[in-house]
């Protein structure tokens, strides 16, 4: 037969506390066990949970034993578990009514007290007095700068409110943050700051003062010592002083339950150190001292009466005391004798069957204490760190989610998004750029390093794509093209040995689906820096786009873009334009009005072409992103074509549909209004469900994707499209500054380039360095700011006389708020099996100074 179990294991059975649901604890009753038998069941335990044993004698009430139990300086409340960094229970309840009863005695009575002590509860010079010494005594400035137990108290309640608002406060202020773009992006984290800081002294005056836990006295099972809805706690102080001392008694011993289920309650879905208590509570008594023993009376009476379920597990030695109800054991069947944990058993059935029966009577004799015991109590600090674990992760994962695209995998000023890293930087391992462009940007880290620092330095910023989330890359050619033109201009006007350009990067990232972002990270790069001189870019248009607008221009700097020729790109104010937004091409109403001429004289083997013949092909996105071609096919709404029926698509299996639909109602010409990206499939589909006489007219932003498809034979059958280009395709060094730039291109080795952006970014910087000179020509000190004085400088920038550039001659109308420059040019081709056809020219500009609508006039060759 094996031996018995060692009772300390069954002990420590009970102690264990399950994961999820608590369960009942008796009280063990030893009889005939030697004395210190209780202590020696309970020794092993003390260090590793909440632990009380008083002192025999020790005590003349039970107020006094409840007060060595969990009163300020209480036996539960000071014993720290340790190596599990959770705070001991508190007993706010317990203290008050504790409190309160002292009162009650000539020794607290007030010098000179005109009335009886203790006084009437309706008194209210009594309720007067006691109202200050509530304040002494509870009020936050004492639970904060009291005993050290309770300083500990204050920071667990502060850590425990900040574990579970900060994550919440975070994500808050990130969804706020996402509508204010005045603010810089440390906002979130500040606003978050903020909120976390007023949920946590909010928490802290809830309890570590207690009054959380205060309308449990308005709720509680005993009426008659219940609080009064609206009843002050200093007359309900002045009412507990007037109670009989049994009742205290009770109360005394219910609130001292209450708290120790408060320490282990698991708080539904906040997180709360008692999740992490992995043992119960543990008393040891002798019923041998009538005070103990009428606590335990008291005990049982509330257990009855309440039917609450207190995490405390208690141990009563000496003889054994009268007046409880618990039932002893049913005598082992055939006389068999029966085991500690036979008994525990048994009393568990009991208790699920029939409700709460404290006493477990337990004979000396059954009691074995075995020298080879070790309590295993590992689990125990491994659920404690787990806990903390979990903590933690819910105090860092929400802001890591939101910020550490900043702190991890990319450099300061930049995040993580698609795969890419955007933002701000001056380091190209970190952007990781695209390798077709980075010839052109190894080029401009030199000419960086070589700058003049004697000089001043005025700092560009370039905006656009560097990287890509998806193999496609109908964007890089555009990007390689700015960045070429950018480069080629600072280096020609460093060479000067004046003021210096230095250009920086901000990577939008795919499609410019993180220009704020990007913005964001310039215009927090700016703040207080005097030397900036402005931004260039933004080429495509998109509502991203408008949004770095928007926070660009509330910095007060300028924007010069290259190829974003859409009307409403800078009217990010209530359908006003941005005064910081420079336009280098032909706007789209422009180009709308080059279509009407070309379809009114006739496309290439046709004459004029009736409205009705014409169907316009809109790219319409999911999430209304895309401008561009919405943008040109409303520039036809006040025209003759403005008749024609419209198509939208969102996809290539739509758009395959809507041109289906549309050669099958009669069209002749499908003007296509969308991005490159769905060229291939126009073609396609006219090719193979159209009629031959069905022609494609394009807008500019298919120029370079034509030039591709053309060079790499992509198209199969090489069908006519005929297309605006915002540039000659025909010259490559049309002039001298187109020849500079096409030079500096074929000395870096750049791949593929486009042209127009080369030239348009050249302009823009050249508009930039243009506008220094006249600051430099006014004497200006160093504190003047470059981007505001760049700005003013490039309204009317060559109305005096023409700016020579790449693009051709251009100035600024001294409009205050509409900037595009002009004139431009608008060429008109046609795709043969020999590559692009001339067909025309247009030039755009203005009817007449400070009129905001443009004139085009078009030739046909």
């Amino acid at each position: 037969m094996p031996p018995e179990q060692d009772t300390r294991e069954v002990v420590e059975g009970l102690l264990l506390r399950p994961l999820w649901r608590d369960l009942p604890l008796p009280v063990l009753v030893l009889t005939g066990a030697p004395a210190g038998t209780a202590e020696q069941l309970a020794e092993r335990f003390s260090g590793h949970l909440p632990y009380a044993k008083p002192l025999e004698g020790a005590c003349g009430s039970i107020a006094e034993l409840v007060d060595a139990l969990a009163g300020p300086k209480g036996a539960l409340g000071n014993n720290q578990v340790g190596n599990t960094l959770l705070p001991a229970p508190r007993f706010p309840l317990t203290e008050f009514v504790l409190w309160a009863w002292a009162q009650r005695l000539d020794t607290a009575k007030p010098e000179n007290w005109p009335e009886q002590w203790p006084p009437d509860h309706d008194s209210r010079l009594g309720q007067e007095e006691l109202r200050h010494r509530i304040g002494a005594r509870f009020g936050v400035r004492q639970s904060l700068q009291s005993d050290s137990r309770k300083r500990w108290a204050a920071g667990d309640f502060l850590v425990r409110a900040a574990i579970f608002f900060v994550p919440i406060a975070t994500v808050l202020a990130w969804w706020l943050d996402a509508g204010i773009t005045d603010l810089i992006p440390l906002a979130p984290g500040l606003l978050a700051l903020l909120l976390g800081a007023g949920a946590i002294g909010l928490q802290a005056v809830r309890f570590i003062r207690g009054s959380a836990f205060s309308r449990w006295f308005r709720r509680h099972r005993y009426e008659e010592l219940r609080r009064a809805v609206g009843e002050s706690r200093a007359r309900y102080a002045l009412r507990l002083m007037e109670m009989p001392e049994p009742e205290i008694e009770r109360l005394l011993v219910y609130a001292m339950l209450e708290d120790l289920r408060q320490a282990y309650r698991k708080w539904p879905r906040i997180p709360w150190p008692s999740w992490g208590r992995g043992l119960y509570a543990l008393l040891v008594l002798n019923a041998g001292d009538p005070h103990h023993a009428r606590f335990l009376q008291v005990l049982e009476k509330v257990l009855y009466d309440t039917g609450i379920v207190p995490p405390l597990l208690l141990i009563v030695e000496g003889p054994e005391p009268s007046g409880l109800v618990g039932l002893p054991g049913p005598p082992a069947a055939g006389g068999e004798r029966r085991t500690v944990a036979d008994e525990v058993e048994d009393w568990r059935s009991r208790v699920a069957l029939r409700g709460p029966e404290p006493r477990l009577r337990l004979a000396g004799d059954r009691v074995k204490l075995r020298d080879g015991y070790r309590a295993r109590l590992g689990r125990v600090k491994v659920r404690a760190v787990g806990y903390w674990l979990v903590m933690l992760a819910l105090l860092v994962a929400p802001p890591m989610v939101v910020y550490g695209s900043n702190w991890f995998g990319c450099g300061p000023g930049m995040m993580w998004a698609d795969q890419q890293c955007v933002g701000l930087s001056d380091d190209l391992a970190e952007i990781d750029p695209n390798p077709a462009l980075r010839p052109i940007l190894e080029q401009i880290k030199q000419q960086n390093a070589d700058i003049d620092t004697k000089q001043r330095v005025i700092t560009v910023f370039y905006l656009g794509p560097l990287t890509t989330s998806h193999p496609a890359e109908d964007q890089m050619a555009g990007s390689a093209g700015e960045l070429a033109g950018i480069a080629a201009r600072q280096g020609a006007y460093n060479r000067l040995g004046s003021w210096q350009i230095k250009v920086e990067l901000a990577n939008t990232g795919q499609d410019y689906r993180h220009a704020e972002f990007a913005a964001r990270m310039i215009r927090q790069r700016s703040a207080g820096d005097p030397d900036v001189g402005g931004v260039i870019g933004l080429a495509w248009s998109r509502s991203e786009t408008q949004d770095a607008i928007r926070v660009l221009g509330d910095a007060h700097i300028p924007m010069l873009s290259t190829t974003n020729s859409a009307d409403m790109t800078p009217l990010v104010y209530n359908d006003s334009p941005s005064p910081y937004f420079f336009r280098m091409s032909a706007p789209n109403s422009a180009q709308a009005r080059a279509f009407e001429l070309w379809l009114q004289h006739g496309l290439p083997g046709g004459g004029p072409v009736d409205p009705k013949r014409v169907a316009v092909l809109v790219e319409a996105d999911a999430d209304k992103r895309e401008l561009y071609s919405r943008d040109l096919a409303a520039g036809l709404g006040d025209g003759p074509y403005a008749s024609s029926p419209t198509y939208e698509f969102a996809d290539l299996d739509e758009l395959a549909g809507k041109v289906e639909l549309a050669c099958q109602k009669g069209a002749e010409v499908l003007l296509y209004t969308g991005r490159a990206t769905f060229l291939n499939t126009v073609a396609d589909i006219r090719e193979h469900q159209c009629a031959g006489t069905v022609r494609v007219l394009a807008g500019d932003d298919v120029t370079d994707k034509l030039v591709e498809l053309l060079a790499t034979k992509g198209f199969v059958n090489k069908p006519a499209i005929s297309f605006v280009a915002l540039n000659d395709m025909r010259q490559v060094q049309g002039n001298r500054t187109q020849a500079e730039i096409e030079n500096w291109i074929k000395d870096v080795k750049a791949g593929s380039v486009s042209r127009v952006h080369a030239w348009m970014s050249y302009d823009a910087l050249l508009a930039v360095t243009s506008a220094i000179n006249k600051i430099k020509a006014s004497d200006v000190d160093e504190s003047v700011n470059i981007a505001e004085s760049v700005a003013y400088n490039l309204r009317g920038l060559g109305v005096d006389g023409p700016i020579q550039g790449a693009s051709g001659k251009f100035y600024f109308s001294e409009d205050a708020e509409t900037h595009s420059a002009l004139p431009r040019g608008l060429w008109l081709f046609s795709t043969d099996s020999n590559g692009p056809v001339p067909q025309g020219a247009c030039t755009v500009d203005e009817k007449a100074p400070g009129d905001a609508a443009l004139e085009v006039k078009c030739s046909f060759g």
